[in-house]
């Protein structure tokens, strides 16, 4: 059930961030990286920067993918070993 829950928000990332809906293109990729990871953002985001033609300049959405790679790295064992 949990690959068919990464599957469905991995794709609702891609749909809403081509739509411009950035508000749920953000709050769906809080909800896959700290629960699936980050890593698996890193293809898909170089796919959206080539769709819309970035790399003729600065790639900003892939350096910022790669940014919060190493962000969500750094947070998420904090986050699991949380102590109240």
């Amino acid at each position: 059930m949990a690959i068919i829950t990464a599957i469905i928000i991995y794709v609702s990332i891609i749909i809403s961030f081509i739509q411009n809906w950035l508000l749920l293109t953000v709050v769906l990729v809080g909800i896959f990286s700290f629960r699936f990871g980050a890593a698996a953002l890193i293809p898909m985001v170089i796919l959206l920067d080539s769709y819309f033609g970035n790399f003729y300049g600065v790639p900003y959405l892939s350096i910022f993918a790669v940014i919060w790679y190493a962000v969500v790295g750094f947070i998420q064992p904090k986050l699991i070993n949380f102590k109240v």
